[in-house]
């Protein structure tokens, strides 16, 4: 299928007209017409509904939106890797969330540098539901996730048990701040402390979090590892009689994509999670 199609039913889809879907894609109306009814012709249904408002999708256009950004992404990430860096023979593609980037995943793409030279190393940070979607269409070779998808063919390991655990400044033990740890988090965060569950200072992302606790005190729940050095030097401490939340971190890869290389490169996250490393992700400057 031409990828252009693909593309503009996204745009259509995304703008809700093809009028000003024709307007991004510097292309006439009618061009945009004769796209969809193409599109519609191989398909064999109908994708859009027309009328005064704009166009919206039908039953078939909604999960054709699914197929689609997965052709366009994984033709964009094929332009974007290929070909490969002159004196490479293979590209391994690794990927995380944004609070596992530093020491994990910045040590881990350190070491498979070192151990696999023939290799180009391509790091992806992301939301997990992304990641985890470019895993099952080929475009990562395995990603770094807390909450883990299911589907067939899909490897999940677990390589990291971490606990979420309540620490407070020792200058300012207050206010409390509420870090969004997913789903799991927020369910059993409300249910053992209905009285926090809707703080004043909330953040999405665990490093900005501590740094502002850091910077300006406060409470919130961290993962261990991350606090550790702050708890030593005596920069927070632990909130006494506090609940205490699991949270462990998982690997996920396609069973069809496993090979020796993987294999080695998952060996050697292991190694770097085994190692004596500073997890407090402090940014400097």
């Amino acid at each position: 299928m031409d990828l252009e199609l693909a593309r503009t039913f996204l745009e259509i889809a995304r703008t809700g007209s093809f009028l000003a879907a024709a307007e991004r894609l510097h292309v006439t109306q009618t061009a945009v017409t004769a796209r969809v009814q193409n599109l519609e012709a191989q398909l064999q249904c109908r994708l859009f509904v027309r009328n005064r408002a704009g166009a919206r999708l039908t039953a078939d256009g909604q999960v054709f939106a699914g197929y689609a950004s997965q052709l366009v992404q994984t033709w964009d990430a094929a332009r974007r890797d290929l070909p490969l860096p002159e004196g490479f023979r293979n590209l391994l593609t690794v990927g995380g969330e944004v609070s596992l980037s530093n020491p994990l995943i910045l040590n881990w793409v350190k070491r498979l540098r070192e151990a696999l030279p023939g290799y180009a190393v391509r790091a992806e940070i992301a939301d997990s539901s992304r990641l985890q979607q470019q895993v099952e269409q080929g475009v990562l070779d395995a990603a770094l996730v807390y909450q883990p998808e299911y589907w067939p063919g899909m490897q999940v390991e677990q390589v990291l048990e971490e606990k979420l655990i309540q620490v407070c400044s020792v200058a300012q033990p207050e206010p409390y701040i509420y870090i969004d740890w997913g789903e799991a988090f927020r369910k059993q965060h409300d249910a053992a402390m209905p009285e926090k569950a809707k703080a004043a200072l909330s953040f999405s992302l665990g490093p900005l979090a501590l740094q502002y606790l850091v910077q300006n005190g406060g409470a919130g729940y961290f993962r261990t590892r991350v606090v550790q050095s702050y708890l030593d030097n005596g920069i927070l401490q632990r909130v006494e009689r506090a609940p205490e939340f699991t949270y462990p971190t998982y690997l996920v890869y396609s069973r069809d994509k496993e090979t020796p290389v993987l294999q080695d490169a998952i060996q050697l996250l292991r190694d770097v999670i085994g190692e004596d490393a500073d997890w407090s992700q402090r940014w400097e400057g």
